[in-house]
């Protein structure tokens, strides 16, 4: 399945508004998307979840490797739909030896009071790196995890998407 954008004019020619015709055109992109999470595209994986809203020190996501091999972890993606609702809340991603520890390798200090989609190559910050290895599920460093730092961000929603291969 490949997602085609609909042509302008077929757009313009469709009936109902244009937020109708903007979920209709997105919701083929969803689609897309979620297909691409469950197929092994030329040796490229997509694991996704959602976030979590928290308090500061909560995690907005804990994922661990599923794979029996090491990952070669390439793009992560934090897509905000809605923002966490503090100014100040930031979120560090990293890889990490369990569902409770924090690290900043991938994306460092990601401004969560701002809705959007945000990756470990544009929005990296100070320590966050394009490309991490990630130990065998049970090995030392099996996690990626994305915890809420400096303040609270209740109000977060939005997904993360974990673009890997297996090595």
């Amino acid at each position: 399945m490949t997602y085609t954008q609909t042509p302008l004019a077929t757009l313009q020619s469709k009936a109902g508004s244009l937020l109708q015709k903007l979920y209709s055109e997105f919701g083929l992109v969803k689609t897309e998307l979620d297909a691409l999470a469950a197929v092994d595209a030329a040796g490229l994986k997509i694991a996704k979840g959602a976030l979590t809203a928290g308090n500061a020190n909560d995690f907005a996501f804990a994922w661990q490797n599923p794979e029996a091999s090491k990952i070669i972890v390439t793009r992560v993606l934090i897509n905000i739909t809605t923002a966490g609702g503090t100014g100040s809340s930031v979120l560090d991603v990293g890889v990490v030896e369990n569902a409770t520890s924090t690290a900043d390798n991938l994306i460092d200090g990601l401004d969560l009071n701002a809705t959007g989609i945000f990756d470990n190559i544009t929005d990296k910050g100070d320590n966050g790196k394009s490309r991490q290895v990630v130990d065998e599920k049970g090995g030392t460093n099996d996690y990626i995890t994305g915890k809420i730092l400096v303040q609270g961000a209740a109000a977060l929603t939005g997904k993360y998407y974990i673009l890997y291969t297996v090595i």
